[in-house]
């Protein structure tokens, strides 16, 4: 039919062109004729913006991938999905036609498509682990890299738990492993959503952060207490049976939320954190029984060691210690942790936002000037503010002492 004149660039109703078909239907030997004649379009897209490259990336026909790259075809070409053939292959998962797109130097590896997936979201989230290794090993590759919804491809190995492709991925230096997507999930919190107990001592152990909370402010122990049964694929950790036996629990449970929920605590968690419905992870426990042995062993906090009388709502880093509430913090320049004495490298408020000292140390009244007058319940003004009010505009108590201080 070529030789007696056929159109070789012809689309079908689909937008298919005969390579397209060739190719679909894997008939190397049609499609080695087809090259060999005065085809011009190797990128034809068809109707669903597909070239004959993203087909056979689709199919994993890798001798037919081989004779279209011969080719020169444009490896970056989008469909109608933003997807390059490189997405397509680490979505299917033929490592051979990975490498072999990875062996061209313009094979772009950090393209997002429509969805801002980049093809290692695409590779951690199918769990091929081969895959997201040679990925991780091109020179441009994008770890942390945000899709539209948040997630970094360490959120979809997480949230799908692909174990292997986790720990891969954590063990490359330059991992972010507390980046939150839109719902304010890290992988850390994830990881605990899906009762992964391998995985959550994974990112403990490189550095996650215990104290980040959710969109509804629930922190791990609130997710934990809430989850029935833990698996443990990929870690055995001795330490949850002597939690078994603080809790007097039998080691069959020893994968239960509550333990699991100690364990978190023991590295830092805090029992006592509110999230938006006012609820403590303690306030979860059902078992009256179960509620109060674990008080004994994590009993609420005190009141702020400076003013004794707020809650403590700055937590410390590396130490996860909250001793301290922010009016107090930003009086009190603190650069070791009272109560471990470890150098304070970092201090958060309870949504785990970095704590913002400057905001605290405005004068609550104006709101404009520094404050730099502390009446004798510990409440403060700016001297101008203050001078002018007899009475706590906070705790309404009478003023009987104004301290004028230098800041």
């Amino acid at each position: 039919m070529i030789s007696k004149g056929a159109n070789i660039n012809g689309q079908d109703h689909l937008g298919n062109t005969p390579l397209h078909c060739a190719v679909e239907k894997n008939r190397e030997d049609m499609v080695k004729v087809i090259l060999k004649t005065k085809v011009k379009k190797f990128n034809k897209q068809n109707n669903n913006g597909r070239t004959p490259l993203h087909l056979a990336c689709m199919k994993g026909h890798i001798d037919i991938a081989h004779h279209l790259l011969q080719c020169n075809p444009d490896v970056n070409i989008r469909d109608n999905t933003g997807s390059t053939p490189l997405h397509v292959v680490c979505n299917e998962g033929d490592t051979d036609i990975v490498r072999l797109l990875l062996h061209l130097p313009n094979t772009n590896v950090s393209m997002a498509d429509n969805d801002g997936n980049s093809p290692l979201h695409h590779a951690a989230h199918c769990g091929h682990t081969v895959i997201v290794r040679l990925l991780l090993h091109q020179t441009g590759i994008h770890l942390n890299i945000v899709s539209n919804s948040g997630d970094t491809p360490l959120h979809l190995a997480v949230l799908k738990q692909h174990y292997d492709v986790v720990a891969l991925m954590l063990s490359q230096s330059d991992v972010a492993v507390d980046i939150k997507n839109g719902n304010k999930m890290t992988p850390l919190l994830q990881a605990i959503s899906g009762g992964h107990l391998g995985m959550i001592h994974k990112l403990l152990s490189h550095g996650a952060d215990i104290n980040a909370v959710d969109n509804d402010d629930n922190n791990c122990l609130h997710l934990a207490v809430k989850k029935g049964m833990f698996h443990s694929e990929g870690e055995a950790l001795g330490i949850l049976d002597e939690f078994c036996t603080k809790l007097e629990l039998s080691l069959e449970n020893k994968l239960a939320g509550c333990v699991v929920a100690e364990y978190l605590a023991y590295h830092g968690a805090n029992f006592y954190h509110e999230n938006k419905r006012k609820q403590t992870p303690m306030d979860l426990i059902e078992d009256p029984g179960l509620r109060e042995k674990m008080k004994t062993f994590f009993p609420p906090p005190l009141p702020c060691m400076w003013c004794e009388e707020n809650k403590p709502t700055i937590t410390f880093r590396p130490c996860g210690h909250s001793v301290i509430c922010e009016e107090c913090c930003s009086k009190i320049p603190l650069k070791k942790c009272p109560e471990c004495l470890l150098c304070i490298t970092g201090k958060y408020g309870v949504d785990g936002s970095p704590f913002d000292a400057e905001s605290i140390s405005t004068c609550t009244i104006c709101m404009e000037r520094h404050w730099n007058m502390v009446f004798q319940c510990g409440h403060t003004t700016c001297k101008e503010c203050g001078g002018k009010i007899n009475q706590c505009h906070l705790c309404r108590k009478t003023i009987e002492t104004k301290i004028i201080v230098r800041q």
